[in-house]
């Protein structure tokens, strides 16, 4: 049995479950994964358990951390299984902001790329987003564009944002992933040079790609639950033990400790929006 968290908008189940059950829905950025493959080790201890639709085993939160498991033969990972289709689940995007100078000479990269820009205005740009042969929104201080390539799925649509902000990465743009208020907000205080956004992505969407046996591209969805648990560090050699042994560890353990609830808003490896389960 897992041991769980009953939260007024959610219930989380914390448990051990094998790494080779589990669907990622988004593809792996390499450098990240080397530097959690090395802390995790370093740590001995596997912190923070990822977030599992329960229903499908695709897994909403910590593609890195399934790819380090792996990486580390790990046959368990510490799991917080949460029921996808309760609605206080939300899937956002990331926008991408950029860093660095001459609005023009991003347009000549996304044009040479063969995409089409259109003048908008923002909200009506916005209102095209998801649509047939839509990419993305970039805006400015100044301007809204709207950027055009034949795409078959939402799949592809993302692709095409990822070689947009590859190429513009090649050419020295700094590329910050943020969210879609966030992102507004940086260009009207003129902190960024422009915002992309792209399309908004539905539970199904994740769903849908990841049980095809296929991924998106990195930095595609930003899922916010009611709450999450943190800092059950299970030690590396429990997860390469028989399921039900490790979970009775993690049980025991789990019901041992003291947990801290934290607020929404609280930083503690970075800022979190959901309210936090600390184990002490």
């Amino acid at each position: 049995m897992p041991f769980v968290i009953e939260h007024p908008g959610i219930k989380l189940k914390v448990s051990l479950e094998p790494v080779d059950r589990l669907l990622i829905h988004e593809e792996i950025i390499e450098p990240i994964l080397r530097r959690l493959v090395e802390e995790i080790r370093a740590d001995g201890v596997f912190k923070h358990p990822i977030i599992v639709d329960e229903k499908t085993m695709v897994v909403l939160d910590g593609m890195h951390r399934v790819a380090a498991a792996k990486e580390l033969g790990l046959r368990l990972i510490p799991t917080c299984l949460v029921d996808y289709d309760n609605p206080n689940i939300r899937v956002f995007t990331w926008c991408r902001s950029l860093k660095g100078e001459n609005l023009d000479r991003v347009l000549d990269v996304i044009r040479g790329l063969g995409m089409e820009l259109s003048d908008s205005r923002l909200e009506e740009a916005l209102g095209n987003l998801g649509r047939e042969g839509v990419v993305a929104v970039l805006f400015s201080t100044d301007r809204c564009l709207v950027i055009h390539a034949p795409c078959r799925n939402l799949k592809q649509v993302y692709e095409e944002v990822k070689r947009i902000e590859s190429a513009l990465k090649s050419r020295g743009y700094e590329i910050l992933y943020l969210t879609k208020g966030d992102a507004l907000e940086m260009v009207s205080s003129g902190q960024v040079l422009a915002s992309i956004i792209p399309p908004s992505v539905s539970k199904e969407d994740v769903r849908r790609v990841a049980l095809r046996g296929e991924v998106f591209a990195h930095k595609t969805t930003r899922h916010v639950i009611p709450a999450r648990p943190m800092f059950v560090n299970v030690p590396l050699e429990w997860l390469m033990m028989e399921y039900e042994r490790a979970n009775k560890l993690l049980q025991e353990s789990l019901s041992a400790r003291r947990v801290k609830r934290l607020p929404p808003g609280s930083v503690l490896d970075r800022r979190y929006e959901e309210e936090l389960y600390v184990f002490e």
